[in-house]
């Protein structure tokens, strides 16, 4: 890993507190991703302020529901129904949802 690469690991039910620290200091939606894990889901959420990267881990199980940013950062919308769609991960509170029609896909949770 790289040396000036951070990454905080906070726990899913401070996941809008995170969001709004970020959009209080001004940063930007940059991106948030998702993983399968043997025990759940890892999700990374990237903010860019001032040209620096700030990185955000929440692990969680199959069973847990988190809460949308979309609220904060309106654009996660997209990030946010593709978790669901993709990974089976439970989101409340989309803005804009979807629900799981996103994607023509074949297969229902083709990464869960």
């Amino acid at each position: 890993m790289r040396e000036d690469y951070k990454l905080t690991t906070i726990d899913f039910s401070n996941l809008s507190l995170m969001a709004l620290d970020m959009k209080g200091i001004g940063a930007r939606l940059s991106q948030i991703c998702s993983v399968r894990t043997k025990d759940g889901f890892d999700l990374l959420y990237s903010f860019v302020k001032d040209y620096e990267f700030i990185n955000y881990k929440i692990s969680i199980n199959e069973d847990t529901e988190i809460e949308s940013i979309t609220a904060i950062f309106p654009n996660a919308f997209l990030y946010e129904n593709e978790m669901s769609e993709l990974f089976g991960i439970k989101i409340k509170y989309i803005a804009l949802d979807y629900k799981n029609k996103l994607y023509d896909i074949a297969v229902e949770t083709p990464f869960k």
